[in-house]
């Protein structure tokens, strides 16, 4: 389905009845790179996946983005879609979006759970993503889509499960390149960290093993600035862990909720 919000026009998708999971993908992403989790929690849960604007199925306007304006964008997505409270599962960047709209939306959110997030980058990282943004636009998203598989996708699933490391490339390479360079520049700009000690609801994050993004310990650091937070290592998972062990991340979502 499609559901307007603001000049956007912005899919998603709904299944299943119970309680009520949003997911917020990351940057490079769609909604669908949670489905494998998804399609296991929907047996006894509403599961909602869309593609926030600029991604995926989504309009894909070349303007200015940034991290309140996606929390914003999801919370006029719930009263859209007749969603009084949820709980947010946010992905990489993502969890930043979530992050901001539990602060922000405290009626809203239920609860959180971050995979692999990243809410702020060092000065090392913001000058690796003003390159990756220069790159992408001087010559698109192929270089991106394959290097980044690299790090996203534990080494076992690029190995045993080609099909996989495909689409995931496919993903990437979907991308409109100016909205991917727009997206790192809304990356660049967040203050999604500072608001995690005003976060209220519980918080679950989840960590790859493998994941060299955001490492087990960056990610235990983090949860001991949430007011209320427990954290999940996954073994044998990389950045994209949803991938990587769709099973062990649903099982953990489904005891959360």
């Amino acid at each position: 389905m499609f559901v307007t919000i603001g000049d956007s026009r912005i899919y998603a998708e709904s299944r299943g009845e119970g309680p009520e999971i949003v997911f917020i993908h990351g940057l490079g992403g769609t909604g669908s790179i949670y489905f494998p989790v998804a399609n296991e929690l929907s047996d006894s849960c509403r599961t909602v996946l869309y593609d926030w604007s600029g991604s995926g199925a989504s309009s894909r306007p070349h303007r200015e983005y940034s991290i309140p304006g996606w929390a914003d964008e999801a919370k006029d997505l719930c009263v859209a879609l007749g969603i009084d409270s949820a709980v947010f599962v946010g992905h990489s960047m993502g969890a930043a979006v979530a992050v901001t709209l539990a602060a922000r939306y405290p009626e809203l959110a239920f609860g959180i759970i971050l995979l692999g997030p990243v809410t702020k980058l060092a000065e090392a990282g913001m000058n690796a993503f003003r390159d990756r943004a220069a790159k992408v636009r001087a010559e698109g998203m192929g270089p991106i889509a394959d290097v980044l598989p690299n790090g996203a996708l534990a080494a076992r699933t690029r190995e045993s499960n080609p099909a996989v490391h495909g689409l995931f490339r496919a993903m990437l390479l979907s991308n409109d390149p100016e909205c991917y360079a727009l997206h790192c520049e809304a990356l660049m700009r967040s203050g999604a960290d500072t608001l995690i000690p005003e976060v209220q609801c519980p918080a679950l994050l989840i960590a790859g093993e493998a994941d060299p993004t955001a490492p087990p310990a960056a990610v235990e650091a983090m949860s001991q600035r949430f007011p209320s937070a427990r954290t999940v290592l996954i073994g044998q998972a990389g950045h994209a862990m949803q991938l990587d062990q769709p099973g062990a991340v649903a099982a953990a979502i489904r005891e959360f909720v």
